[in-house]
């Protein structure tokens, strides 16, 4: 049930199981550090409350009713059970591995607290250094290229005459495209004359 859960918890965003809380993936977007000169990844954050709300997650067993191949009701009794055996682990106070979120523990004031996985808050993806010749031409060169214009970054003279030739082979494939159109007449006109 685990790998189900992770799942349904990655596409939504949240997930409650009744009587332990309420999950929660909280996302910061990218963004754009001019004084640095550094485009920051997107980040994710896992966060639990608590505080679970009593109500009902009807699309929860929909997604668990189809991905196990049983009805509704069977679902519904498989994740009590499921949730019932959780809460009886962190009564017995032992902690409970959600793979890919985190543990769910008793705390000694009788709470429940969530502490998180350590790659399930982290992203893989680096921040990206515009001022960094390599990164910036290999990443962002040909998102500013528009046209005539061409924004470059800290380019040495040679990489600049080289993205500017590279731009305009580019805008000559036609003549290739002409040049094999006057092969093709030319074979007709070889073969019915």
């Amino acid at each position: 049930m685990y790998p189900l859960l992770y799942k349904y918890f990655l596409v939504n965003k949240k997930m409650s199981l009744p009587g332990l809380g309420d999950f929660s993936l909280q996302e910061t977007p990218a963004s754009l550090d001019f004084v640095k000169g550094v485009l920051r990844a997107p980040q994710a954050k896992i966060s639990f409350s608590n505080k679970y709300s009593n109500n009902i997650d009807k699309n929860l067993f929909i997604y668990l009713g189809k991905e196990m191949k049983v009805e509704e009701w069977e679902v519904a009794k498989k994740f009590q059970e499921f949730t019932e055996s959780l809460k009886q682990n962190i009564e017995n106070h032992k902690a409970v591995e959600l793979p890919g979120i985190g543990k769910l523990q008793k705390s000694y004031d009788s709470d429940i607290f969530f502490v998180p996985e350590g790659d399930a808050t982290t992203t893989s993806s680096p921040d990206i250094k515009l001022n960094n010749t390599n990164d910036s031409r290999a990443n962002l060169v040909e998102l500013y290229s528009t046209g005539e214009n061409l924004i470059l970054t800290e380019e040495t003279e040679d990489d600049k005459l080289e993205m500017i030739v590279r731009n305009k082979e580019e805008d000559y494939w036609w003549v290739y495209a002409l040049i094999l159109a006057l092969m093709g007449v030319g074979a007709l006109l070889y073969y019915y004359i």
